[in-house]
Parts: structure tokens; sequence; C-alpha cells
């Protein structure tokens, strides 16, 4: 897809936003002048009932954001059992164990919504929460339902969205699932904030478990600040489910179309976790598969902008060009530099293997490295702050689902079509694959 080399002007769903080309993103990554948080509420009327995980999600001093950065991904490899004691359950109930050599036919996204909501929850909720199918539900169809309110809203004249939000059914489900969240969730917050004030109060600190809401509960503490939970909930997991399910399934898809890196990946994943099991820097290890869903990501980005900012004051880029104050601006990722990707056009899963492997690059192309070349996660302190905990959930779901069955499209009708809006594609929520069960050759199940 081709560009303009300078910035231009394009009318959106919320209105008109400059578009900068990539040249210019190291330039303004990290520009005072550019907030987040106001370019968010411009585009997700956060303020409205309903939308209270947006109002966190938008929040500058975000509780979960912090939550994620300071406590999640410090103690990724606390939560490592976890995540694979639940995908070893969550695939047993989606896919079975039928040693018959069937091939069964799924709706992709569907399932894998629904494992990587199982694996996100086992994390932040727990074991018996995670498998509570009608919290499943809510995790799964909030983010979309929240989304719907406010395409919904926008086609709204301003004046009236404050009085029409009140009887409008999109907004009506984002009530009615903020609430039915209270009702499962506020019980196990009043718990497990208990359980934290009683250590602090002793002068202890916390144990070291995965708990979301016992961490969101320490640094209120510290912060002195009071805080939504459920609220705070539905904000991480929105953040957290949709996107990695989306990864997980493109992955699988690229494993189909180009089918010479399915026994490179069971070969590392053998090597590896056949010799290390799950210790702590067993994910670390997977270098052919870190490089062959970084090139997943490269060759069919699924965003091609994600800093998206509101102006709050001139800026001027290094042409001259002035990004006028008060206006709302997004900045271009570039997936397809020959400069950096040498035949950009060829999907070659060694691609940053082979990167990595000169002088100073080794944890420069990794899957979660951020630069101005490598977007796919945003760019500076506002990249996505749990990148490495997607990462690890992708890959621990990609080794038991490589292992333990084989994969391939429908017969006659191939890859399914993914589906797009402005600047953003989407696995197809009705796309088929089909499975089977296999032996696997080492033993992947969890301690815990």
């Amino acid at each position: 897809m081709q560009y303009s080399n300078r910035p231009f002007k394009v009318i959106t769903g919320t209105g008109p936003k400059i578009i900068v080309p990539n040249r210019f993103a190291d330039e303004i990554r990290n520009n005072p002048a550019l907030n987040f948080n106001k370019a968010f509420i411009h585009d997700f009327f956060p303020e409205y009932p309903g939308m209270e995980p947006l109002k966190e999600f938008s929040a500058h001093d975000s509780i979960t954001a912090e939550t994620i950065r300071t406590k999640l991904t410090q103690s990724l490899g606390l939560v490592t059992d976890y995540l694979v004691d639940e995908t070893t359950s969550c695939l047993h109930d989606l896919y079975g164990d039928d040693f018959d050599g069937e091939w069964r036919t799924v709706v992709l996204k569907e399932t894998v919504l629904d494992m990587v909501a199982r694996l996100s929850s086992r994390v932040f909720l727990g074991k018996d929460l995670c498998r509570e199918q009608k919290w499943l539900d809510i995790a799964k169809t909030y983010a979309v339902d929240a989304v719907m309110a406010t395409f919904a809203l926008r086609r709204l004249p301003p004046i009236l969205r404050p009085f029409a939000h009140r009887f409008m059914a999109e907004c009506a489900r984002c009530r009615r699932a903020v609430k039915d969240a209270h009702q499962m969730i506020d019980a196990e917050v009043t718990r497990r904030k208990f359980a934290v004030d009683k250590c602090l109060t002793a002068g202890k600190k916390p144990p070291k478990i995965a708990d979301t809401i016992g961490w969101m509960h320490e640094i209120a503490v510290m912060r002195k600040v009071k805080v939504d939970y459920v609220a705070a909930q539905l904000s991480l997991t929105m953040a957290a489910i949709h996107t990695t399910t989306e990864v997980t399934c493109q992955a699988l898809f690229d494993v189909c179309s180009h089918p010479e890196v399915l026994q490179p990946l069971r070969d590392e994943i053998i090597q590896v976790i056949g010799v290390h099991g799950w210790a702590k820097t067993s994910l670390y290890h997977l270098k052919f598969m870190d490089s062959f869903l970084k090139e997943s990501s490269r060759f069919r980005p699924r965003n091609l902008a994600v800093v998206n900012r509101h102006i709050e004051s001139d800026i001027q880029l290094s042409d001259g060009t002035i990004l006028p104050k008060g206006a709302l601006c997004i900045v271009l990722a570039d997936f397809s530099n020959p400069e950096v990707y040498p035949e950009p056009e060829k999907f070659e899963a060694w691609r940053f293997i082979k990167a990595q492997e000169q002088p100073g690059q080794e944890n420069a192309w990794s899957m979660v490295a951020v630069s101005a070349e490598q977007m796919s996660f945003g760019i500076g302190k506002h990249a996505c702050p749990g990148r490495f905990f997607a990462a690890n959930e992708v890959k621990i779901a990609l080794c038991h689902m490589l292992l333990k069955y084989d994969w391939r499209f429908v017969p006659g009708k191939g890859r399914p079509v993914s589906s797009s809006f402005e600047l953003e594609d989407s696995i197809s929520t009705t796309g088929e694959m089909q499975y089977r069960r296999r032996k696997e050759e080492i033993n992947l199940d969890a301690t815990c």
C-alpha cells in the first residue's frame, strides 16, 4: 500500500484526522504536545454509563496500565504454569482428545477467543472464575459491544448523545455487562482487598501470587486513590483478549499457508520444552517461533496505524509541515520498507532470527521490540505494556495447538478472508479450519 510522503488529512468515523507518514515517527514518538488520553476520549465516549472500563483505560494515571507494567510483566515467570495448566484444560474442552484420525471443522476465531478469554482470566481472576461461563461471555463480548456503542454514538449529532444513549440498545448492553460483572466480581474483590490490607497492616508485602485485583489494590493504597476494580478488570480484559486472539488465529493460518514452517516449529518446541520444561527462560528460547510470529504480524499487519493522538500545541515537523493545535493525528506503520525488510513482499519466517544475528542486534528484533520500524505494539511511552504477557500467552497456546493437533484449511475453501475497517484488519468471524488430534512427542502439562 502506498501513501503520500507528507502528512495529509482524511475523514474518519470520528471526524477529520491527519495521517502522518512513518518517516516522522521518531520525531513525535514522545512529543509532550501529543496526548493519547484525549484522542481516546474523543473516539470512545468513556463518560457515559456502561463505558466505565473505557474511562479507566483512558485515564492518564490508569491503574490498569500501571498494574500491567509494574506487576504483571514482572511476574511472567510466576504465571507460566497457570497458563499452561489452563491451556491443557481448555483445549480438551474445545477440541477434544479423540485419536480417531477424523478431521473436525470449527470456526477458528470463535474457539480461539474462548481459549484466550480463559487463559487471560485464569491469571486475572483465578481458576474458578476463569471457567465461569457467564464471566467468559462478558469478557468476550464487552469489547465488541463497547465498540459498537461508540459507532452508534458517532452517528448522532453531539447535542443528542447525552440524552439518546439512555435508549440505545448498544449502550444498554454495555450497562448490563458492567452490572453483571459487578455481581460476579465484587465479592472476590472484597476478599482479595482484605488479604492485601491484612499484609500491609502487618508491615508485610503481599505474597507473590498471580492476583491482578490484589496488585491493583496494592497500587491504589500506595497512591491513596479509589478504584473501580470491576471497571479495571474489564479494561484489563479488553486489552488482553481480542488482540491476542487475532495474533493466534493469524499464526495458525500462516502455518497452513506456509507448511514448510510446521516441522521446524514442532522441532523447536520439542527441543526447548522437552529439555527445559516450562522454566522461566523457556519461552525466550523459542527463537524461531518468535521470528515466525513477528513475521506473521509484519506480513499481514492488523493495524496500519496504532499511534492515535490529540495535538495540544502546534508541532513543526522536519519538512516544515505544521501539525495544528486541536487536531487529531495518526502515525502510520510501515512494514514493507525494503531498506528495513529485504524482499518485503515475501513471507520469510526466519527473517528476524537473521536480523538478530547482526552485531548489537540480539534483542532489537524480538516479537515485543518496538521502534518506528516495528509498530505492531505501538511506539514510545504508550507502547502496549501488556505485549510481554500477550507474547507468552500466544507461544504457550501454539506449543499445545501445534504438538497436539494437525491443522488445515477446509478443502475447497482455502484461507478465510479477513475483514477491513478504516486502517484495521480483523480475522474472519465465520472462517473455518479443520483439525485432528495427534500424539504429542513430549508431555506439555504444567506442574500446578
